[in-house]
């Protein structure tokens, strides 16, 4: 392991008359770009890297700096140094799904559930879904993960009198997709997608991962089977800064909901 900053910049592989902090943020720019944080999504501490690279901590700091301004990590005060990847590409499409998006990019889907319940329609979701006034939803709520880092927080609701039953096969771990199948939904598209952006709640921040003062993107949403009837109205917020919205026109499908 090197000891020292001369020692640094005069290990083999590196450049002469590069400044050392040059040479860590561009050894640690390498691997941001060949995912090698993936796992955990943020660099080692401030102390890992001093001893790895054999630097003070001002030199550290430099380095770091230098990958901030060039968009490959963030620095969130108390909480570490988050690595940022290139944007997810999320499409909106007549057959908007999930997993299908994310693995298109080479990323793994997950979904964890937070939320879900029986409850009257609030008039949004009412109105999205054709119910009357004091009609019963089931809304489900879930955190959706690339690879472990969280990237959405969607909310959905379902008419309660067309998917008896529905939550209990959420809690079982079946996907939606199936859960829909077993109702008689053989296939549903989007009929509607609407764009905004808004101010995170601080819970939302803090499930998302990302700082209370940076904007996201809100995607309101309506499925329909295709009969045309209304299945679900969905709100998804995703992290402004991890996910760019993508709309097509095009009939990409997938199993993933």
């Amino acid at each position: 392991m090197m000891t020292n900053e001369h020692s640094l910049s005069s290990a083999p592989g590196r450049r002469s008359g590069v400044a050392v902090w040059k040479q860590i943020a561009d050894t640690l720019g390498t691997e941001i770009r060949d995912r090698a944080f993936t796992a955990s999504g943020r660099l080692p501490s401030e102390n890992e890297l001093a001893t790895r690279f054999g630097v003070n901590r001002h030199t550290l700091r430099q380095a770091v700096a230098a990958l901030q301004a060039d968009g490959l990590v963030r620095i969130e005060p108390g909480r570490g140094t988050f690595v940022q990847h290139e944007l997810l590409d999320y499409v909106l499409s007549r057959r908007t799904r999930f997993s299908e998006n994310l693995q298109r990019q080479g990323l793994l889907p997950s979904k964890q559930l937070l939320t879900a319940r029986e409850m009257p329609a609030p008039e949004r979701a009412a109105h999205a879904l054709k119910l009357d006034k004091y009609a019963k939803v089931l809304m489900v709520e879930m955190l959706d993960e690339a690879s472990g880092q969280p990237v959405g927080l969607a909310t959905a609701y379902y008419p309660a009198g067309r998917f008896p039953g529905l939550l209990d096969m959420l809690d079982d771990g079946t996907c939606t997709t199936e859960i829909l199948r077993h109702f008689g939904v053989e296939d549903y598209v989007r009929a509607e997608s609407r764009i905004t952006t808004q101010m995170p709640s601080d819970e939302t921040a803090r499930l998302l991962r990302q700082p209370a003062n940076r904007p996201v993107l809100c995607v309101e949403c309506l499925d329909v089977d295709m009969d045309g009837q209304p299945i679900k109205y969905g709100e998804t917020v995703f992290c402004g800064d991890r996910v760019q919205l993508v709309v097509n026109g095009g009939n990409e499908g997938g199993d993933g909901a």
